[in-house]
């Protein structure tokens, strides 16, 4: 039994008596080999070469460091180059022959380089194991000293500028526009813009991008236009817009390349400001072009024979479109009605178009009182700085006669004036009406509605039955369209489609003179809180709940129309 045990034992520490005696036998050798690649990195020979010894500042050129060995790739401390170069990331190449028995092993870096400064920079020595490079002296040069090569490089990035004219007025704007040609990668790339003394700077629209091709490069082209605008008088210079960002060079398969710095600036622009003329009168436009033009909606055939009625709106639209002349410089229009009507002033509404500011103003006039009306027309001075003379634009206003609607009340009217009676020794008692409210009208459509019923029961014990024939009014697109307009809050369409109904609903509306008051009173709030200056708000969903009573009022009349037809028989 014993001796089982034993061969049991031998059979399983055979194979850890193996592997021991296998480490054991390799420690010699990896100390061998470590012993040997020291060896190697003593006897090693490092060396350092560049591509060009004389450069450019920012010209980007390669810098080699080989070693007669192979040896690990970050042997190498490249971060000795930051004082006096800009540099990328470095590839490292190792290669291995045999020639006539004997191996040789050679590991290379190769790295992009650019001199920061002019003048003389030194590479310095990289220290590879126990030998190292020899320093390198590299003579930089200015930009205008740079050969064909650089100059090459130095077209990869153009700015240009370019301006309307030379010469305008004082307010007067002009459109600067520049372009960026890039033809090679760039990085963090900023335009800033033009600058003068007495000038106003402001971007306008955004950039645009397109590709050409000049002498068989193509290049990226960005625009961007400035509109610069002339505060005071005499002889400006328009400082150019200033380029910067970061241009990536000297990437290949075996570099990454280096992120040099670019820098460009568009030329330099002389202006000729003008004054104002001193005899000019009037607000000072300065413009090559101003264009003033209005609509009446109604659409106004005749402008001495237009007739509307009390209450009914008309709309004015006035357009102004001025040339070279910035948004902030639009004069303010302010024209003067009579008390005879309502006016109400929409925000005006600005845009830019193929050069010209253009600004839109919308105004609603209300008659308010019947007789012959006078709306105002506009004038406008302005200089033609083409012609060099002071000009006057105008359009004509507007002769309305007003008639009375005679199915309106006074709403639109000034209230009149109460003048209070002279006091006396004897006082009064004083008489308060109140008012009924809704509910006699809801008993009165209550016992109609019982009567109706009593009335279809005796029908039908009577096996008659007559059905009420219901009244066709002809307006169902009236108060659909009115409607519409409320809940899509167009207060222009609710007064025109409300004067419509109210026309042809009078005679009902007129049974309700409290309800009839209460709907031409909101229609008013509708007006003035879309129209008043102050920031007010409008709850539509009173106005169309006064408007379902309406329409119940016209199926309570209908119900009573149809009662008297019915035979009591």
């Amino acid at each position: 039994m014993s001796v089982n045990k034993n061969n049991w034992a031998k059979k399983c520490l055979s194979p850890w008596l193996l592997l021991l005696t296998m480490l054991v036998a390799l420690l010699p050798l990896q100390a061998m080999a470590a012993q040997a690649e020291a060896e190697a990195e003593a006897e090693a020979e490092a060396e350092a070469t560049v591509s060009k010894n004389v450069v450019a500042v920012n010209q980007v050129f390669q810098l080699s460091v080989s070693v007669d060995t192979a040896i690990n790739p970050d042997s190498v401390d490249f971060s000795v180059l930051s004082p006096n170069f800009a540099y990328g990331q470095p590839s490292v190449s190792s290669s291995t022959s045999l020639i006539n028995g004997t191996m040789s092993r050679n590991t290379t870096w190769t790295i992009a380089v650019a001199a920061k400064n002019v003048g003389t920079a030194t590479i310095p020595a990289f220290k590879i194991g126990s030998s190292q490079t020899t320093p390198i002296t590299i003579k930089v040069l200015k930009g205008s000293q740079k050969n064909n090569s650089t100059a090459a490089d130095q077209a990869n990035v153009r700015v240009t500028a370019e301006i309307d004219k030379n010469a305008l007025y004082v307010g007067e704007s002009i459109n600067y526009r520049v372009k960026i040609l890039i033809g090679e990668q760039l990085s963090q790339a900023s335009l800033s813009a033009p600058s003068g003394d007495g000038l106003t700077v402001s971007q306008v629209g955004q950039d645009a991008q397109n590709n050409i091709v000049q002498n068989g490069r193509r290049y990226l082209v960005i625009t961007r236009n400035y509109q610069i605008t002339a505060e005071k008088a005499g002889k400006v210079i328009i400082h150019g817009s200033r380029f910067n960002g970061s241009a990536i060079r000297g990437a290949n398969g075996f570099s990454s390349g280096i992120t040099i710095p670019v820098k460009e600036n568009a030329r330099n622009i002389s202006l000729n400001i003008k004054p104002k003329p001193t005899d000019y009168k009037g607000l000072w436009l300065p413009t090559p072009d101003l264009q003033l033009q209005q609509t009446w909606q109604p659409q106004v055939s005749n402008q001495n024979d237009v007739t509307t009625k009390v209450g009914e709106p008309i709309t004015r639209t006035i357009t102004l479109r001025i040339k070279d002349v910035a948004q902030s410089n639009m004069p303010n229009i302010n024209l003067i009605y009579p008390d005879t009507v309502r006016i109400y002033n929409e925000k005006p509404e600005y845009r830019t178009e193929n050069g010209y500011s253009v600004m839109t103003l919308k105004q609603v006039i209300i008659p308010r009182q019947v007789g012959k009306v006078a709306l105002p027309p506009l004038t406008i001075n302005w200089w033609n700085t083409t012609a060099a003379k002071q000009q006057r634009s105008e359009i004509a206003g507007l002769t309305i006669n007003v008639i009375a609607d005679p199915t309106a009340n006074n709403q639109f009217s000034p209230p009149a004036t109460i003048t209070p009676p002279a006091a006396t020794a004897t006082t009064n008692p004083v008489k308060t009406i109140t008012t009924a409210g809704i509910w006699p009208w809801a008993t009165l459509v209550f016992a109609i509605l019982w009567i109706i019923t009593l009335i279809l029961l005796l029908k039908k014990r009577q096996q008659q039955i007559i059905a009420p024939t219901p009244i066709t009014t002809g307006n169902v697109d009236v108060v659909s369209a009115l409607e519409n307009a409320v809940n899509s809050n167009d207060p222009i369409k609710v007064q025109t489609y409300y004067q419509q109904w109210r026309q042809q609903q009078y005679s009902i509306l007129n049974t309700q003179p409290q309800l009839l008051q209460q709907l031409d009173d909101e229609v008013k709030a509708m007006m003035a809180a879309h129209y008043s200056p102050l920031d007010s708000q409008w709850n539509h969903q009173t106005l169309l709940t006064l408007l379902t009573q309406a329409k119940q009022l016209k199926v309570i009349k209908q119900t009573s129309i149809a009662l008297t037809n019915l035979d009591p028989k």
